[in-house]
C-alpha cells in the first residue's frame, strides 16, 4: 500500500511540473534574510510584480540569519547554481563583484552609470563604482548611523519629550541619565542608552567625522585609527559604560534589552522601528536623530550597509531574462513604494523622498534624515575590501573588549588600526585589482551631490 501511495505522490509530482511548463511560466527563486520587513516587502513586491507577469513565477525563500544566508549563498556561487537573485548587504558588494560572482546590472537595469548618478541614492553609486558598473538594486532601507531609537513609554514616564533631533551630546546623555534606573545597591537595571549592538562602529566612524578626523588615508589605502579625534569618539562611547553608566554590560545586547524594556534608548538601526511593529505590537518605539559630536553642527552620517538585491554570474538564458524583469520592476518608483508599505526605509530613487510617504505616511520618522541629506550632511564610509569582516570580525569585538574593560581606548584604537590593515592587505592579495578606495571627506562631489 505505502509503495502505491508513493507512486501515485510522485505522479502528481510529475504531472504538476508538467503542468507548470505547459502554463509557460518561468520559475525564478530569491534567497532574503529572514527578517519579517524583507520578508513582507519582498511578498508585496512579488504579488504585484506576478500579477503584471503572468508568465513568470516568483518563489521567496528566506534564510534563518544573516550569516546563514551569506554561507549559502557563497556554497552556490562556488557551485555555480543556486537562487536567480539574493539579498546581500552593500558591504558585500565588492566580495561578489570584484571576481566576478555576480553579473553588472547596466545597461540591461539602470541605462548607464550617469543615470544612477542622477537618479538614485548616491550610495549605488559609490558602493558599485567598480569596472563603471553597478552591481546591485536596493530595497528600501534607513541610513544605519543616522539617529537613536527611544522607548516612547519611557520618556513620556520621565517627562521627556520624543524630539525630531537631540540638540548636541549633552542633551543626549541628560535623556540617558534621567532614563537609567539603578536597584538599591546602584547597579543598574534598565539602560538609559544601549551601546552594545555589532553594528555600532558606524556610530564611530562618523563620530571622528563630525570633528574634521579621518579615519583612512586615500593617498596611502591605510585606516588610521590612531588620532586625537578617534580617540575623543571613542572615549564618548566609553564613558557610557564608566563614567555616566547609563549602560552595562551586565544588561543583555541592544536588540534583546529594547524588547524586553531594559533599555529605554539605543545606538540602533533604524529599520528597528518596522520591526518592532509587526513582532511586538504592544510596544511604541520612535526615532530621533543623532547629535552632532561637535556642538553647533549638524551630524554626518553613512548608508553603506545598504539591502540590495543581486543577481549570480551563473543565471542565464530564460531565468535570466526573468530575473532581469523583476529588478527591473525592484528598481522603479512603483516597485518601491510597495516595498515601502511593508519596510519603511529610504528608496533608491530620489524622486521618491518628496513623496507624501515621507511628511504624513510611514516614512515620516525619516523627513530630517532626508533634508539632512539634501543640506549635504551624507557621507560614504568605504567601500572596503571585505567591510563586513572588518566590522564584525574587527572593529566591534575591539570596542566590545573596551567596554568589557578588557582594553583601554588606546589599545582599541592600536588594535583597530592594526588588524583592519591586514585584513586589507590580506583582501589585495587575493583579489589585486580590488579598487581603491576613495572617501570624499568635505562632501559629495558635484555629479553626485543631492540637488
Amino acid at each position: 500500500m505505502k509503495s502505491n501511495r508513493y507512486v501515485l505522490l510522485i505522479m502528481l509530482f510529475v504531472i504538476l511540473c508538467m503542468s507548470a511548463v505547459a502554463l509557460g511560466k518561468t520559475q525564478i527563486t530569491i534567497w532574503c534574510l529572514s527578517f519579517d520587513p524583507h520578508i513582507n516587502g519582498y511578498t508585496a513586491v512579488n504579488k504585484a510584480f506576478m500579477e503584471l507577469n503572468p508568465d513568470i513565477e516568483v518563489i521567496l525563500e528566506p534564510q534563518p540569519g544573516q550569516a546563514e544566508l551569506g554561507a549559502k549563498m557563497r556554497a552556490a556561487l562556488a557551485a555555480g547554481g543556486g537562487a536567480e537573485l539574493f539579498s546581500g548587504t552593500g558591504t558585500q558588494i565588492l566580495e561578489w563583484a570584484v571576481p566576478g560572482s555576480i553579473q553588472p546590472l547596466t545597461p540591461d537595469v539602470f541605462p548607464s552609470m550617469e543615470w544612477v548618478k542622477e537618479n538614485l541614492s548616491p550610495e549605488y553609486y559609490l558602493q558599485c563604482n567598480l569596472n563603471d558598473q553597478i552591481w546591485a538594486v536596493g530595497i528600501p532601507d534607513p541610513p544605519g548611523d543616522t539617529g537613536i531609537l527611544v522607548n516612547v513609554d519611557h520618556l513620556n514616564e520621565a517627562g521627556l519629550a520624543v524630539e525630531k533631533a537631540f540638540v548636541d551630546t549633552d542633551q543626549l546623555i541628560d535623556y540617558a541619565k534621567k532614563l537609567a534606573q539603578y536597584d538599591s545597591s546602584g547597579d543598574l537595571i534598565r539602560s538609559g542608552l544601549s551601546f552594545q549592538e555589532s553594528n555600532d562602529p558606524t556610530y564611530l566612524l562618523s563620530y571622528i567625522a563630525d570633528q574634521g578626523g579621518k579615519f583612512w588615508d586615500n593617498d596611502k589605502q591605510v585606516f588610521t585609527f590612531q588620532t586625537p579625534e578617534a580617540k575623543n569618539a571613542l572615549q564618548f562611547f566609553y564613558d557610557l559604560f564608566f563614567v555616566h553608566k547609563v549602560d552595562s554590560v551586565n544588561m543583555p545586547t541592544t536588540g534583546d534589552a529594547l524588547v524586553q524594556n531594559l533599555a529605554s534608548m539605543a545606538f540602533m538601526w533604524p529599520e528597528y522601528l518596522p520591526f518592532t511593529e509587526i513582532t511586538y505590537p504592544d510596544m511604541k518605539f520612535d526615532f530621533i536623530m543623532k547629535p552632532a559630536f561637535v556642538k553647533g553642527q549638524k551630524p554626518l552620517f553613512s548608508h553603506s550597509d545598504t539591502w540590495d538585491l543581486l543577481m549570480p554570474t551563473y543565471v542565464s538564458g530564460e531565468k535570466k531574462e526573468a530575473a532581469v524583469k523583476y529588478l527591473q520592476y525592484l528598481a522603479s518608483a512603483e516597485g518601491q513604494l510597495v516595498f515601502l508599505e511593508e519596510n519603511p526605509g529610504l528608496p533608491t530613487p530620489r524622486s521618491l523622498w518628496d513623496n507624501e510617504y515621507f511628511k504624513t505616511g510611514k516614512g515620516a520618522y525619516l523627513e530630517p534624515v532626508i533634508e539632512a541629506m539634501k543640506e549635504g550632511y551624507f557621507r560614504y564610509w568605504g567601500p572596503f575590501p571585505e567591510q563586513d569582516t572588518l566590522l564584525y570580525n574587527i572593529w566591534w569585538p575591539s570596542i566590545d573588549a573596551m567596554i568589557h574593560g578588557e582594553l583601554t581606548v588606546d589599545q582599541v584604537l592600536e588594535q583597530m588600526e592594526a588588524n583592519s590593515n591586514q585584513q586589507v592587505a590580506t583582501m589585495k592579495e587575493k583579489y589585486p585589482n580590488v579598487p581603491a578606495t576613495f572617501i570624499y571627506w568635505d562632501g559629495l562631489p558635484e555629479d553626485l551631490a543631492i540637488k
